[in-house]
């Protein structure tokens, strides 16, 4: 039995690392140009989960980056009840940025921006989570020159939240393959927080329940 136990755990890891594909980032606190969210590699795939609390709310993610590295950066939204129609846009902002597209917010002299705004929406399935997205814009092309990079979020007077994914190469450490059950929960917590308490007490109940029948 446990020798069992033990092979599913393995098959569990190894399908999730195939089908979550994106290493999720949470945002924990209202990020600024100053105090972003930090992303390490760009190259490597991250999903940043964040929202727009504000009518005027920016979210901002910083990365450092090369010459001629690859640049990949999509917006999705979750597929949640009063979500569906979140239509964020997103900007890359650098001082290898040439042009300089109009902006709701100041950034510093000598950077560049280049806002993607929202195009029509495709149903995305995220196996592993069983959860819904609507893939709407996509930027794929080249860094510029050596320098720090940000990815800021904002809308037009919109609330909601979003997924932006970051890079596209898959790497995953048996750290993060041990990760798997609880990036589970907490994208299911992302999407409904009443739902997922209302399980995991559930499941708590049920297991004090049977631990106690079995000690009768």
């Amino acid at each position: 039995m446990k020798r069992t136990i033990f092979l599913s755990l393995i098959f569990l890891v190894l399908f999730t690392s195939v089908v979550f594909a994106h290493k999720p980032i949470f945002e924990t606190r209202d990020t600024t140009f100053e105090k972003p969210i930090v992303v390490k590699d760009h190259t490597i795939s991250y999903a940043i989960y964040g929202s727009l609390d504000k009518i005027d709310d920016v979210d901002f993610v910083k990365f450092e980056a090369k010459n001629k590295d690859p640049l990949f950066v999509q917006m999705t939204i979750p597929i949640i009840k009063g979500n569906e129609d979140f239509s964020p846009s997103f900007a890359i902002i650098g001082k290898g940025i040439k042009q300089r597209d109009k902006l709701p917010f100041d950034i510093p002299e000598g950077y560049g921006s280049l806002v993607i705004k929202p195009s029509p929406k495709e149903y995305f399935y995220e196996k592993f989570t069983q959860t819904k997205y609507y893939i709407r814009q996509t930027i794929r092309g080249e860094i510029p020159e050596d320098g720090e990079y940000y990815v800021a979020v904002f809308s037009d007077g919109e609330k909601g939240k979003y997924s932006l994914a970051i890079g596209e190469k898959e790497k995953f450490t048996v750290v993060d393959w041990l990760k798997m059950p609880f990036i589970y929960v907490v994208v299911k917590y992302f999407f409904n927080p009443f739902a997922t308490v209302a399980v995991i007490g559930f499941i708590i109940i049920l297991i004090f329940y049977i631990v106690k029948r079995r000690r009768a």
